[in-house]
């Protein structure tokens, strides 16, 4: 079965032909020709989508999946709002690839599909109950309960981002104070270093740094050479990200947590202190919890997992 997906983002498009194992066969990225209008996107990834098959000596797809960075109706496949492609508000993205592949089409958010991704093809294909955390520029995510993705009454469940942990912490984008991804998401994190000026100028790798060139990578970069000013940052931000994800599991009681996004990256940097931490932080409400890497290629999988999400939802 050959599946085509797109992950449609504010920048650029990704297209991918994979199959319902999980394996991706070839993968095409193009820019976002947002200024154009829908019409102009939907037409676009009818491209894409035709190169794709054309280089891969494929006759015909069998579905199609659809990620978009933003609220989406999934049932309907309508982009509900879209902060970084003006005009999409309110629109229809599968109707033109149906009609014109004449196969069924399928649409999810970003953080949804990679949660789909974990369950269909990944660590938590054994699970019912877990809860997927992107730790990127901000943090995200998705949740299982009872094998079933849950989406919540307004499709929006899964905005642990902004969750306060920080009580008239640092402005988030949302407008709140103190979210969890203001203070351990990777631009929260570059914040609190920036915002240490002096700190910086003591810093043995930070002073002969640009602010704008400082982020999550460079912090942990820094931390791996000795920079003392960047262990404390490092040290910090696993605190936090132990917080929320105690909260998270209070609040859920799931079998895993599973992190995936930019930041997961670091390996046993991140996660050998964060799962220390996360058992301290427990203190007496202790219980069984694994703490797990996502996929590496789960950004890509997403779009040929929300294909197989029907069986997973309520």
């Amino acid at each position: 079965m050959y599946i085509l997906g797109y992950d449609v983002g504010g920048t650029k498009i990704s297209a991918v032909i994979g199959d319902n194992n999980g394996k991706i066969i070839d993968t095409l990225r193009k820019r976002t020709s947002k200024e154009y209008g829908k019409e102009a996107l939907s037409n676009q990834l009818i491209v894409m989508g035709e190169e794709l098959i054309k280089r891969n000596n494929i006759n015909k797809v069998d579905k199609i999946g659809i990620i978009f960075a933003g609220p989406v109706n999934s049932e309907k496949g309508i982009i509900i709002s879209s902060p970084n492609i003006i005009g999409l508000k309110n629109y229809n993205i599968v109707n033109g690839l149906k009609e014109y592949f004449n196969v069924p089409v399928y649409l999810e958010n970003d953080a949804s599909a990679a949660t789909l991704a974990e369950k269909v093809f990944g660590m938590a294909k054994n699970f019912e109950n877990f809860v997927y955390i992107t730790l990127s520029t901000g943090i995200g995510g998705g949740i299982f309960i009872n094998n079933k993705l849950y989406k919540g009454s307004h499709g929006m469940a899964g905005e642990l981002g902004h969750m306060v942990i920080m009580p008239n912490g640092p402005l988030c984008g949302c407008g709140r104070r103190g979210c969890f991804e203001a203070i351990a998401g990777g631009r929260g994190i570059t914040g609190r270093v920036v915002e240490n000026i002096s700190a910086i100028r003591n810093s043995t790798v930070f002073s002969k740094m640009r602010p704008g060139d400082i982020d999550a990578k460079a912090i942990f970069d820094a931390k791996r050479n000795g920079d003392m000013f960047a262990q404390l940052i490092v040290e910090e931000t696993i605190y936090y990200l132990a917080v929320g994800i105690v909260n998270i599991i209070n609040i859920l009681d799931p079998e895993a947590i599973i992190i995936g996004g930019g930041i997961s990256n670091e390996g046993d940097a991140l996660f050998d202190p964060l799962k220390l931490a996360i058992k301290e932080e427990m203190k007496s409400m202790k219980r069984n919890v694994k703490i797990l890497k996502a996929m590496e290629n789960g950004s890509d999988l997403g779009a040929i997992a929300v294909t197989f999400g029907e069986k997973y939802r309520n």
